[in-house]
């Protein structure tokens, strides 16, 4: 008899905390940093790895990118289409 008052009692006791469990909000989800997307033509193919290519070619004009995709523009004049991803807002 007490174990099972002793088990309905703590049944009870752990239905009343578990249901007053609030959600916490992640403090990282505050902090979203913004990401800027630019596209930009540039002479030549893409090569071997376009990425790269696409990365050093903003380089060069003092932009600074953490991922390129490289894609064929105009295939005819060896054009390749550069599309970027910054940290910050240079657009």
């Amino acid at each position: 008899m007490k174990s099972t008052t002793l088990f309905m009692v703590s049944c009870v006791l752990m239905f009343c905390v578990l249901s007053h469990v609030r959600e916490v909000k992640s403090v990282a989800a505050k902090r979203v940093k913004k990401v800027c997307e630019k596209s930009q033509v540039f002479k030549q193919n893409c090569g071997w790895n376009g990425n790269k290519t696409c990365i050093r070619g903003f380089n060069k004009i003092k932009e600074y990118p953490f991922h390129c995709e490289c894609g064929i523009y105009d295939g005819l004049n060896s054009r390749r289409l550069c599309k970027c991803k910054f940290p910050y807002s240079p657009c």
